[in-house]
């Protein structure tokens, strides 16, 4: 009886907080409701709590990739991690925009939309060239702008780079490790004390997001939003699902949903796959996937792994060659996915990387320019759906590395010691 009543605790104590968050986003979008334009006065708040996350990403980032990587001995390892790592990347990313395609193929494409008045204009800026992308995706020209969210993919080459040095050295360089690992911690415990005003933050940020969008823009959009939101839920529960299962079986299922909300939720409020990489990291350590793991896989995924951009891409695709004359045929189809692939990929560390992935979709295509501020627009709307299974797809792409370097069992096994503050999830036989 006193374990049954332990046990039904211990449950309610997991649930807790993703209630609470729940909770306080579902009255944070009524509230955007009711208010409105004027719910704009509460993004302040959700937006310091982001901005403080943000802050903390780049040190996290450093500090849990560097510290990983300089206790790994074996630094062939690192690059195979890396290696499998982007294969699966891509792998998933091309059956997400297969996906959409096979969809669109028997559902139709919507074609009631009305041009923006608003339209001209919008699509003046310099061309993005495919050595543009590749350039600004993998490099800065000063190390200040490294220090920055929005250059994720070089700070973690660098890290990565910085991580391997440091191990090549050896016992000379114990000191810096133990400083490494010392930092690591300290910013998993201020991700942790901050994670305590998610639900504020959060909550407002929603009803800042509703209040904003409203009903009649997702009137005006709204037959598009209804696919792709559908192709993405279906994605995010039947092939995370599917992956999940491959990493661990019935059990990676079972406790990668139970873990993934709180990140989840993150994703959708905030639209952004950097806030949700401390989220990630953390239902990582529950799930009891390594650390050497957990810190390079989910923050190359917050650049790197975009199955919902993808979808994004090869939707707009799809939707803006039918709305102009021009719908996909024969090689069309293989073209649009290849592009929807380097784009999600090219594009995510760039600038205005939806802006210059739609450049490339009109000039590939040769659209007009009032193409332009439709797909802006649409990419808009999807963008919640994006960061949903761009940033989630990092925690189940960690299982299966997880899996491929320590077996099947990799979940039974206590594979990252005993974590200060992190209670693991328990293998059920």
């Amino acid at each position: 009886m006193t374990a049954a009543n332990g046990k039904s605790r211990s449950t309610l104590a997991n649930y807790r907080d993703p209630i609470i968050l729940i909770t306080f986003c579902v009255l944070g979008a009524i509230l955007g409701l009711q208010l409105g334009p004027k719910a704009a006065f509460l993004k302040p708040i959700g937006q310091i709590f982001l901005n403080l996350l943000f802050c903390l990403i780049v040190p996290l980032i450093f500090f849990s990739i560097a510290g990983s990587i300089a206790n790994t001995k074996d630094t062939g390892k690192v690059g195979k991690m890396i290696g499998y790592t982007l294969i699966i990347f891509i792998i998933t990313a091309t059956i997400s925009g297969g996906l959409i395609l096979l969809v669109t193929h028997f559902t139709g494409v919507p074609t009631s939309f009305s041009v923006p008045t608003a339209a001209a204009g919008a699509a003046a800026g310099k061309p993005v060239t495919i050595a543009d992308q590749i350039v600004n995706t993998l490099t800065v020209g000063d190390l200040p702008l490294l220090i920055s969210r929005f250059h994720v993919l070089p700070l973690i080459i660098l890290t990565i780079f910085f991580g391997i040095c440091v191990s090549m050295i050896g016992e000379a360089a114990k000191p810096v490790v133990d400083w490494m690992n010392a930092m690591s911690l300290i910013c998993y415990k201020m991700v942790a004390i901050l994670m305590k005003a998610a639900p504020i933050g959060l909550g407002a940020y929603f009803a800042d997001l509703t209040g904003t969008y409203g009903v009649d823009l997702l009137k005006t959009y709204g037959s598009a939003m209804a696919v792709f939101y559908t192709v993405v839920f279906v994605y995010f529960f039947v092939f995370l699902g599917f992956y999940a299962w491959l990493a661990a079986g019935s059990w990676g299922v079972r406790n990668y949903f139970k873990v993934i909300l709180a990140p989840a939720l993150t994703a959708l409020g905030t639209r952004s796959s950097a806030a949700t990489i401390p989220l990630q990291m953390e239902a990582c350590d529950k799930l009891g996937v390594p650390r050497e793991i957990s810190s390079v896989v989910v923050s190359m995924g917050a650049t790197c792994h975009m199955d919902g951009a993808c979808i994004a891409v090869v939707y707009s695709e799809v939707l803006a060659t039918a709305l102009f004359g021009h719908p996909l045929a024969g090689f069309d189809f293989i073209l649009a996915l290849f592009l929807g692939v380097c784009a999600s990929v090219a594009t995510s560390s760039v600038p205005g990387g939806g802006a210059a992935g739609e450049t490339m979709i009109v000039s590939v295509f040769h659209l007009p320019e009032s193409a332009f501020p439709i797909l802006l627009m649409v990419i808009e709307l999807f963008d919640p759906g994006c960061t949903l299974l761009n940033s989630c797809g990092d925690t189940v792409v960690s299982m299966m590395i997880s899996r491929i370097f320590y077996g099947k069992d990799w979940y039974k096994k206590n594979l990252n010691g005993n974590l200060p503050g992190k209670e693991a999830l328990v293998h059920e036989n």
